[in-house]
C-alpha cells in the first residue's frame, strides 16, 4: 500500500489552482492514484457568475488537464457552500486521502482576513495537504523537517515515502543552535525512522535564526518542504508555532502532514 490512495484537488479556475491540478496531476500518475477535481460555489454568490455551470466548467476544465497528464482515473465533484469545510469532509471521509490546493493566499494577511479557504484548511484539516506554488520540472528534492519530536518522525515518515515514489531525494533538515547540536539530532532521527534505506537521506543543519525563520530561508533548495501540523490549532497557534509561521511564510510547495490526529 502506498503513501496515499487517492487525491482531491480544489479548483476554481485560478492560476493558483491550475499549478495545484498540475502537481496533483503529476502525484497521481506517480502514485497511480485517482484524482478527484472539486470546484465549490455559492449560490448566495450567483451575481458574481459563481454557479452550478461556472463549477462544472470549472472541474471540466480541471478534469482534462488531468487526462492528458496521464492520470487513469479523474473524477468531478461541484458542490454549494463554504468551500474549506467542503474540502476538508471530502478529504475526511475516506483515510489515506492527499488534499491538494493552491497555497498562494497563506502568504496574505487580506486574504486571511478576507475567509482564505487555504487558511481554513492549514488551520482545520485532519488530513495531509500539499499547498503549491509551483510545479517544479521535476521532482529532485524534498525537505523533510524535524525537532527530533515523535510528531515530526510522523511527518518525516510520511514525506520520505512521497519522496521515493515521486523520485527526488530526502534531506533531513533540522534548526539548532550549533552544527554539531543539529546533527546529533538527525542521528537520533535517522535511528528512530525505520525506512527501507536511510543512506538516501541528506541532511541540514539550519543555524543562526529561529526554526520557522530558518526553514523558510533554506525553502528555495526544495521543490517539496515536509512539516507536521503541530501547533496549527489551539493555544500555540496564537503563540507562534514553528509548523504556523513555516505554513504561511514559505515560498515553495508544502507538505503539511496531519500528526495531532
Amino acid at each position: 500500500m502506498g503513501c496515499y490512495q487517492r487525491i482531491i484537488v480544489g479548483t476554481n479556475g485560478s492560476e493558483s489552482a491550475r499549478t495545484a491540478v498540475a502537481v496533483a496531476g503529476d502525484f497521481a500518475v506517480r502514485l497511480g492514484i485517482p484524482v478527484t477535481a472539486m470546484s465549490v460555489w455559492k449560490e448566495a454568490a450567483r451575481k458574481s457568475g459563481t454557479d452550478a455551470g461556472w463549477a462544472e466548467e470549472t472541474t471540466a476544465e480541471a478534469a482534462q488537464a488531468l487526462t492528458a497528464a496521464g492520470v487513469s482515473q479523474v473524477f468531478r465533484t461541484e458542490l454549494d457552500g463554504a468551500a474549506g469545510a467542503l474540502l476538508l469532509d471530502a478529504a475526511e471521509r475516506e483515510p489515506d486521502t492527499l488534499l491538494v490546493i493552491g497555497g498562494g493566499s497563506l502568504g496574505s494577511s487580506k486574504a486571511r482576513l478576507l475567509g482564505s479557504t487555504a487558511n481554513h484548511v492549514s488551520h482545520h484539516s485532519q488530513t495531509d495537504v500539499v499547498f503549491t506554488r509551483k510545479l517544479p520540472k521535476r521532482w529532485t528534492t524534498v525537505g523533510l523537517t524535524t525537532d527530533g519530536s515523535p510528531s515530526s518522525l510522523t511527518a518525516v515518515r510520511r514525506g520520505y515515502e512521497l519522496s521515493l515514489a515521486i523520485g527526488a531525494r530526502p534531506f533531513l533538515v533540522t534548526s539548532a543552535k550549533t552544527d554539531e547540536d543539529g546533527g546529533n539530532t538527525l542521528i537520533d532521527v535517522e535511528g528512530e525512522i525505520a525506512v527501507s534505506d536511510p543512506e538516501l537521506f541528506g541532511r541540514d543543519v539550519l543555524t543562526g535564526v529561529p526554526a520557522a525563520e530558518a526553514i523558510c530561508n533554506a525553502a528555495w533548495k526544495y521543490d517539496l518542504v515536509v512539516i507536521g501540523n503541530r501547533g496549527m490549532s489551539g493555544p500555540a497557534r496564537l503563540l507562534g508555532s514553528v509548523a504556523n509561521k513555516v505554513t504561511h511564510d514559505i515560498d515553495t510547495n508544502l507538505l503539511l502532514v496531519n500528526t495531532t490526529h
